[in-house]
């Protein structure tokens, strides 16, 4: 067995089951070794932009770690926006980046990259496979740091003649998972601070994405009166019809949400690192008198306290500290008067007239039509932009349902989280909503979905516009629009040149008939939904 076959072989045993990939030459022998692997299904992306970020959203969908294997040089620094993304969210990944052969390291050889040095800032590490003594080894160690504390993304370089040593060792299997304690002291902590608040306010990150976390989550809740409110991107962690569900903290958060978190006496941090979207801007929990009172919980304890003062710091698995609590005999009432506030926050956050919101709200209406043929385990991918707001409005959804976003911002995921959600699940329904210029990053890969036959729905938000930042400028420098502005294709035309069905909405009357034939149909659809680059939300729901 060679280093490459041992490399897939303990990919297999770690669980991975699919790997996105750009080809390279650097390479070559472990693309040979995963011809003869049938336990990894290896995706030919077009990008390495758009191979890392279906890794991502892989992982995110799997609860295991994505991997990517890219060329070293351009293909690595391509990939570098996975790299940021599974930081900034927290996202096990494994980079497995082709390098030139063992003599010629460290001379400046073509392409060479030292990813080390390079990317120190965004990568929990770096190991590399230069000797089959150790091989087994890193691939252990890569696994358990990109897994362990505060997930992220580790790369592992692979030195081209390497590839083709004889492996020394057998192919390794994870090790058991140490399981999560909580002490009866932090149980009676946990229980005192709730008999001692009147508004408390739980905020739910995603550090634990199951299916089993999220009904759990759910009684949680409900026995312990306690409203929730999101991280960003974080909506499906909660059903969101749920009495106590109080909206998902997103870029912009609105009046109502700001007075939440400002009022609450006692916030319970549950999977999150408490960064400044979920504190606006670290202004919560209130540090200055009268101080907020926190319950942070998360897997790593470096993270604990090292913002906030924290009157009960649980170094555990959210899920496990909702399941151990569940287990307790204490239950709490929510107050009727925070129940009312809670109401009116979820209430203005969702509202939404439906049919009868203006007709020239295009985007509205066509969100509001595909958001009628969610199933209920539908899945919802969303790039980033302006045209996210209309989906988290309208869109109700269940824990049954996933949603996959780039709580970081990062532009080009929509289309990469459809891919990777079609083929992990192919029996569900995908829909992804990308603006125009996130779908020109990385919508190429409506190639890959053509060509495995994806069932996944594409809604292009055409404003002709870097929307966001459009709005930002206007706010800034009223009437002074520059470099915001875009010349599109004919997004239709695009779609059926890829080989799927290319449809339009130019029109708020035309939106739920063109819809519903997209969903109709079997296989990618992209539908172009022609937009206003200066209407909003709140301009859609004043008029």
């Amino acid at each position: 067995m060679r280093i490459a076959e041992l490399i897939t072989a303990t990919l297999a045993n770690f669980g991975v089951e699919r790997i996105f990939s750009v080809p390279g030459e650097s390479f070559l022998g472990l693309l040979d070794a995963l011809h003869d692997e049938a336990r990894i299904d290896l995706v030919t992306c077009r990008h390495e932009g758009s191979a890392g970020l279906a890794a991502v959203a892989d992982a995110k969908l799997s609860g295991k770690t994505g991997v990517a294997a890219v060329s070293r040089g351009p293909g690595l620094f391509n990939a570098s926006i996975a790299l940021h993304v599974a930081e900034q969210e927290a996202i096990p990944l494994i980079l497995l980046v082709g390098q030139v052969d063992l003599p010629n390291l460290d001379r400046g050889a073509v392409q060479e990259v030292d990813t080390r040095v390079s990317l120190n800032r965004v990568i929990k590490g770096s190991y590399r496979i230069a000797h089959p003594a150790t091989a087994a080894e890193v691939l252990r160690k890569a696994f358990a740091l990109a897994t362990s504390g505060t997930p992220g993304a580790v790369i592992i370089e692979l030195p081209e003649d390497a590839l083709e040593y004889e492996a020394a060792q057998a192919a390794p299997f994870p090790a058991a998972v140490a399981a999560d304690t909580l002490a009866e002291p932090a149980i009676d902590t946990f229980v005192s601070l709730l008999e001692g608040c009147e508004r408390p306010l739980l905020l739910v990150g995603g550090q634990n994405r199951s299916d089993d976390f999220r009904h759990a989550l759910a009684r949680f809740a409900g026995k312990f009166g306690l409203p929730v409110v999101a991280a960003n991107k974080q909506q499906d962690q909660f059903p969101n019809r749920h009495p106590n569900w109080a909206g998902q903290l997103g870029f912009f958060p609105s009046r109502e949400h700001t007075a939440l978190l400002g009022e609450a006496d006692l916030i319970v941090a549950l999977g999150t690192r408490l960064g400044d979207l979920s504190t606006l801007g670290f202004s919560y929990p209130r540090q200055a008198p009268p101080r907020q009172k926190l319950v942070h919980v998360h897997p790593d304890a470096a993270v604990l306290g090292a913002r906030f003062e924290t009157d009960l710091a649980v170094a555990a698995d959210a899920g496990a500290f909702v399941r151990r609590m569940l287990d307790t005999a204490y239950t709490r009432a929510l107050s009727s008067g925070w129940s009312s506030q809670i109401s009116h926050a979820r209430e203005t956050l969702h509202y939404w007239r439906g049919e009868s919101a203006p007709t020239a709200d295009v985007l509205g209406h066509t969100v509001h039509a595909c958001s009628r043929f969610l199933s209920d385990d539908g899945i919802v991918t969303t790039d980033s932009g302006n045209f996210a707001s209309w989906v988290h409005r309208i869109y109700r959804l269940e824990p049954t349902n996933r949603l996959l976003g780039s709580a970081c911002g990062a532009m080009g995921s929509g289309v990469p989280a459809a891919l990777a959600a079609a083929l992990r699940f192919p029996g569900r329904q995908v829909t992804a909503f990308c603006g125009d210029g996130g779908f020109l990053m990385n919508g190429n890969e409506l190639a890959t979905a053509v060509e495995r036959d994806l069932d996944i729905k594409i809604v292009v938000s055409n404003n002709r516009s870097y929307g966001t930042i459009r709005t930002h400028q206007q706010r800034a420098y009223p009437g002074r629009v520059s470099g915001t502005d875009l010349h599109n294709p004919d997004f239709r035309a695009l779609a059926n040149a890829f080989g799927a069905q290319g449809l339009l909405v130019a029109h708020a009357h035309e939106a739920a008939a063109i819809v519903e034939q997209a969903y109709r149909h079997q296989g990618p659809v992209l539908i172009e939904v022609k937009c206003d680059p200066d209407y909003t939300v709140a301009r859609s729901i004043e008029a």
